[in-house]
């Protein structure tokens, strides 16, 4: 990436110097200017591209890429996040089968702010608009995760993390200590939480979710 900067860098330099060099040539002025701006414009892309699209940065938890339930699941989902003095809504569409998952989330206006799904085994972003919830991003996914994944794919995924369920209730902790609770409490049917809402804590931040599925 830094080198595909310096090279912008250099390209841009090197058409303003043959510019004032074949400034009094006639054609030759015109072909060469044409190269260096295409060639210019060709490396701008593609560093707006990588820039687009990154893997995102993972914490002490590492995102599932798959998962064992055989269902496929789609579902929009209204999410209220609370942190602090801060309170915003987001809509969010997911979908996710055996070996890949996508999570769109949406804003108030139903534009897309950010794409992130599960490739070849890593998990990629695509941010294309600015919004507070960037920030929380990698935790707003581990949410999604502890929230809905099957319990065994959580409990095997990490030995440091610890996942109990009981009486409508999950509890994640990382090295003996309390990270996140769910409660399941406003969904009747816990073996399809994908219908109904459910509240998911932490000592940062505090999330409501309502979820329909849409299959």
């Amino acid at each position: 990436m830094s080198w595909l900067f310096f090279q912008f860098i250099v390209c841009t330099a090197g058409g303003a110097v043959e510019q004032n060099k074949f400034i009094d040539e006639g054609s030759a002025v015109n072909g060469n200017k044409n190269l260096f701006i295409v060639k210019c414009v060709l490396l701008l892309v593609v560093l707006l591209t990588l820039g687009a699209c990154t893997t995102l940065q993972r914490g002490d938890f590492t995102l599932l890429t798959t998962s064992s339930d055989q269902q496929v699941r789609v579902a929009q989902q209204q999410w209220q996040v609370q942190q602090g003095a801060k309170n915003y809504s987001l809509e969010v569409i997911v979908e996710r089968n055996t070996n890949h998952w996508r999570w769109i989330m949406l804003n108030q206006l139903g534009q897309r702010v950010v794409t992130v799904e599960s490739k070849a085994g890593q998990v990629q972003i695509e941010r294309l608009q600015s919004h507070p919830a960037n920030q929380l991003l990698p935790e707003l996914l581990q949410a999604w995760q502890f929230s809905y994944w099957p319990l065994a794919d959580l409990q095997a995924a990490d030995p440091r993390w610890l996942f109990a369920e009981r009486a409508g209730r999950r509890e994640a902790r990382f090295s003996g200590i309390l990270r996140a609770s769910i409660e399941y409490q406003q969904i009747t049917d816990r073996a399809n939480p994908w219908q109904g809402s459910l509240s998911y804590n932490t000592p940062e931040f505090s999330l409501l979710i309502h979820s329909q599925p849409l299959n």
